[in-house]
């Protein structure tokens, strides 16, 4: 079902306010009616995986977190490593798709504690930060979206603790607990804010058998894939609403600028005549390979980077490095993806300015495939791919 649909069925039955299913409607219409047929993974041998430093530490960090749960949250904390799980992450909020998993709302301050221990170890520094500041803009969002009742009035969700009834995952909740539209007081407030966001492990934490670790929420999708000392870090989608805010001390935060800047000054150092050539026949005003949509990448379109000038070459490694950084396995990603530099093109649609909505840059290689979507001058959508190894190349798509 598209957002669109799925939008429309929550507005009738009252799981969603029908303002908030309009809102959403009108900001994340696709307008990607256009694109060619996905390609089709050929059958070969597993691929090679990035090495991952520091995976024992997170496994260890991992059951030390579980081990804080009954055996009955564990069963919600803990699910099976399956295709269907593993693609069970969403660029809405919590309370319209659910996820996998507990939510941080649930948790007691050393579980938060212990969760926030095994993000840290599983991203880089840059990666926990960026998790740390998504959540932090969803807080921001809660509080001063004007939606009925003034600011965070119908989309309220931020700071507040766990109501009764506790853990929600795969299924629908418990009695009285969280999980699925409708959860927590007042059925639909639990739309944004930091809470609302998710750790869960499919599979069980091991040193020598494979799991995912998945960390997300409303604008963030870890999907971290581990199998000894190797893994994976895609797909990894992140976004930002609104993308400039002032916290309570005046500090100003932009979680998104070096994502949004390295695309932009890449797009704008082509030639006119490349321009021509890396510009999309279809419109986007979201990621085309985002949630639900698992191995289906089009055939590679616009401008080959072997043809761009030195100058744009940086520029194209300053993107790729901007996603690969946030993870344990970004210098590996980054020899990879270099390597391939020239194999790889980069498109875009809308304007060059990437400042409002239609705006969109891609870099598509053998292996990487990176979008940066404007949904709005304020809402910014963007996934990091693997052609190759999403989800550690578990899976067959």
């Amino acid at each position: 079902m598209n957002r669109h649909d799925l939008l429309t069925v929550l507005a009738a039955t009252g799981t969603v306010a029908a303002g908030v299913a309009v809102a959403y409607m009108a900001s994340n219409e696709s307008h990607a009616a256009v694109q060619t047929s996905p390609a089709v993974r050929a059958v070969s041998p597993a691929p090679a995986l990035p090495s991952t430093t520091g995976a024992s530490l997170v496994v260890d960090a991992a059951n030390a977190f579980l081990t804080t749960f009954s055996e009955k949250q564990k069963t919600v904390a803990q699910i099976d490593l399956t295709s269907s799980n593993a693609g069970r992450w969403s660029n809405f909020p919590a309370g319209v798709v659910p996820r996998n998993g507990v939510y941080f709302r649930d948790l007691n301050s050393d579980q938060t504690a212990a969760a926030l221990k095994v993000a840290r170890l599983a991203l880089s520094s840059e990666g926990f930060s960026r998790f740390q500041e998504t959540r932090a803009t969803d807080d921001y969002f809660a509080k001063h979206d004007t939606g009925p009742g003034g600011p965070g009035g119908r989309r309220g969700g931020g700071p507040g603790g766990p109501p009764p009834g506790g853990f929600g995952g795969p299924g629908g909740p418990p009695p009285g607990g969280f999980g699925g539209p409708g959860g927590g007081p007042g059925g639909m407030t639990n739309l944004f804010g930091h809470g609302n966001y998710i750790i869960a492990f499919l599979g069980k934490p091991s040193k020598t058998t494979p799991w995912l670790l998945q960390l997300g929420g409303h604008h963030i999708a870890f999907n971290i894939y581990y199998k000894g000392e190797a893994g994976s870090a895609t797909p990894y989608f992140v976004g930002v609403q609104p993308i400039t805010w002032k916290d309570a001390s005046g500090k100003t935060h932009t979680p998104l600028a070096p994502m949004h800047d390295a695309m932009h000054d890449l797009v704008n150092s082509l030639t006119q005549d490349q321009l021509a050539q890396a510009r999309l026949s279809a419109s986007f005003s979201d990621v085309y390979v985002g949630p639900g949509r698992d191995g289906q990448f089009p055939e590679r379109e616009g401008a080959p980077v072997s043809e761009l000038s030195d100058a744009s070459k940086k520029l194209v490694k300053q993107a790729i490095a901007a996603w690969t950084g946030d993870t344990a396995q970004g210098a590996e990603y980054r020899k990879l993806y270099y390597a391939e530099l020239n194999q790889t093109k980069v498109a875009y649609s809308g304007a060059t300015a990437l400042s409002d909505e239609g705006d969109y840059v891609r870099i598509d290689g053998p292996h990487v495939w990176i979008e940066f979507a404007c949904q709005a001058s304020d809402h910014y959508h963007t996934i990091w791919r693997d052609r190759v190894t999403d989800y550690g190349a578990e899976f067959s798509f």
